[in-house]
């Protein structure tokens, strides 16, 4: 993915990224909700009060406790400013202004840090997680970071598998909790062989974090698997489901899921991709929610050509993962050759299910968007520009993460570019 004023969020997808958000509107139960903004616009949520120049800021993650009550996580940044984590809250509708979180004291000066997953099990009571550079190689390490009542702790690095690398190098790409406090995070370790391999690991509702564990990649996965888990959710303790992407060759990606059983990981599989598929670096499963105890809903992406890509969906039920199915819907406006992708996805029990990510419209743009299934269809619409954001060849935005409660209120997150090129963090909820 090209860089965006400084912002990289580690996801392989065709296009670039920035996000806005949405305001949704349900149509009466058991019909499929019609999208579309309306005459309401995404909220700027602004960097901490310490970023003295232009800054370059968004959002890669968030969740929701209550409607009016979220927290979201990414980063900020500006000229010659190193880029570091933040996180942000949502109280009674308003979004407070983002706020910088304490990397370990081995952070780099210039630490190239960010939120990549953040889950809540109560208001004021919330995990984040990503990477960060530390000590003078550069090496990514990933880092959680708690908030207790409301106060954020100095992140820490989690100790990762037995066959880890020396000087480490790892990253965490997604996080869950449940309501007992319970958390599991997934990313991705090298090992002391140098090859890049997925992980996972486990918080009890009360006491520390463990170790992390190796999640074994599919059989056909390359020597250097490449692997990384950037979806992650779970039903109850122990039993949760995580996604993400490894390395079949150097030109070409697959998507996988694994399953955790009674606190066990199995190895995890290759997800079988739509017909008409090719051979690329991007393809993903991005982001899975689990709406009751055995079905879980993943989506993501893959390219049917060398300049385009489309959104796709697989369904995970009793530990197998059904094969991908395309997601052909397209926004009104796409372009001729139109181009979609997913990064995050909610689901109810219902089947409903909120997903966002971008796609090119008629312009050649690379555009927010979201899509709603309802009664196992989908519906696409884009996302208008904020104010301030570019509509001309510079446009550029997209939809990073959502999370939704009950009665379809969901808030997402993302970022845009405005018409001077700097990367802006945005929020909105349905209503």
């Amino acid at each position: 993915m090209p860089l965006l004023s400084g912002i990289v969020p580690k996801i392989r997808v065709a296009g670039s990224a920035v996000g806005a958000l949405i305001f949704l509107i349900p149509a009466a139960p058991g019909a499929a909700p019609a999208p579309g903004a309306g005459d309401h616009r995404a909220t700027t949520v602004q960097p901490p009060a310490s970023t003295r120049v232009l800054p370059s800021n968004g959002l890669f993650a968030t969740a929701c406790v209550a409607t009016g009550s979220c927290t979201a996580g990414g980063s900020f940044g500006g000229t010659g400013r190193p880029l570091e984590p933040m996180v942000a809250a949502q109280v009674h509708g308003r979004w407070s202004r983002g706020v910088p979180l304490l990397l370990p004291t081995n952070a780099a000066a210039q630490p190239y840090a960010q939120v990549s997953g953040l889950a809540c099990h109560s208001a004021g009571n919330c995990v984040a997680v990503g990477d960060y550079q530390y000590g003078r190689s550069g090496n990514p390490q990933a880092f959680i970071a708690m908030e207790s009542h409301g106060r954020w702790a100095r992140a820490f690095a989690p100790r990762l598998p037995a066959n880890a690398a020396s000087p480490a190098s790892a990253d965490l790409g997604a996080v869950t909790c449940t309501s007992d406090g319970s958390c599991e995070a997934a990313g991705s370790y090298q090992d002391s062989g140098g090859n890049v391999q997925t992980m996972a690991l486990a918080k009890p509702p009360s006491g520390p974090w463990g170790q992390a564990t190796e999640i074994a990649s599919p059989p056909n996965a390359a020597g250097n698997p490449d692997a990384m888990m950037t979806g992650i959710a779970c039903t109850a303790r122990g039993s949760c489901v995580a996604v993400g992407s490894y390395s079949v060759s150097a030109s070409q990606y697959a998507g996988m899921g694994a399953v955790e059983v009674r606190g066990a990981w199995h190895q995890a599989a290759q997800i079988a991709l739509p017909r008409g598929a090719i051979r690329s670096t991007f393809t993903a499963i991005t982001s899975v929610s689990c709406p009751t105890a055995t079905q879980c809903l993943g989506v993501g992406q893959y390219a049917v050509s060398a300049t385009q890509s489309r959104a796709m969906a697989v369904i995970e039920s009793k530990g197998r993962f059904a094969d991908a199915a395309p997601i052909t819907a397209v926004p009104r406006g796409s372009s001729v050759l139109p181009s979609t992708y997913l990064l995050g996805v909610s689901c109810w029990p219902s089947g409903l299910c909120l997903a966002v990510g971008g796609g090119r419209n008629s312009s050649g743009h690379s555009v927010a968007m979201y899509m709603i299934r309802s009664a196992g269809h989908w519906r696409a619409a884009f996302l208008a520009p904020p104010p301030g954001g570019t509509s001309g060849p510079r446009q550029l935005s997209v939809l990073y993460g959502v999370s939704c409660l009950g009665q379809f209120r969901c808030n997402v997150v993302g970022y845009y570019q405005d018409r001077f090129g700097v990367a802006h963090a945005q929020a909105a909820a349905t209503r």
